[in-house]
């Protein structure tokens, strides 16, 4: 494996989705559901693919966020421009 390449991590993405959530002003009570059943749907999806881009990953993790948190899902698809 090339240096540049990295393994999809699910703790980093819990870790992202909370820091985003609460970057927004929504409550954790509300958000760790929402981030479990993302992340569930995220490795269900994972689980018969030997090859995935970053591309997809994000696309996975906004469409799922879109079922559950739209304002979520929009800051998740634009953090790096947000500023």
């Amino acid at each position: 494996m090339a240096s540049s390449e990295k393994l999809f991590s699910p703790d980093e993405l819990v870790s992202l989705l909370r820091s985003e959530s609460r970057s927004i002003g929504l409550p954790e009570n509300s958000t760790e559901p929402i981030i479990e059943r993302v992340v569930h749907a995220v490795l269900v999806w994972l689980e018969n693919r030997n090859i995935i881009t970053k591309s997809d990953l994000e696309r996975v993790v906004g469409s799922e966020l879109d079922k559950y948190s739209p304002d979520l899902a929009l800051v998740y698809r634009n953090r790096e421009k947000i500023i």
